[in-house]
């Protein structure tokens, strides 16, 4: 469930998705652009990577969600 996900910063032009993996100390390891006909579709997507690394979901400048990591935490 996003944390957070505001109006697109101009709605005029098309969403440009990417997931950015983070290293432990916050550093951006790899910054992919992933396809999306929404947020919600952009949201899920990016909830389907989340792994052993935090990431995070952008649109553009416009910050939408982060995922901590899922793999490997205490259930």
């Amino acid at each position: 469930m996003p944390l957070f996900v505001g109006p697109p910063i101009c709605p005029e032009l098309p969403a440009a998705y990417r997931v950015l993996v983070l290293s432990p100390s916050g550093r951006v390891l790899v910054n992919e652009p992933i396809a999306a006909a929404s947020d919600t579709e952009a949201v899920a997507v990016a909830q389907q990577r989340s792994g052993t690394a935090p990431i995070e979901l952008w649109d553009g400048v416009r910050f939408m969600e982060h995922f901590p990591p899922r793999i490997g935490r205490a259930a």
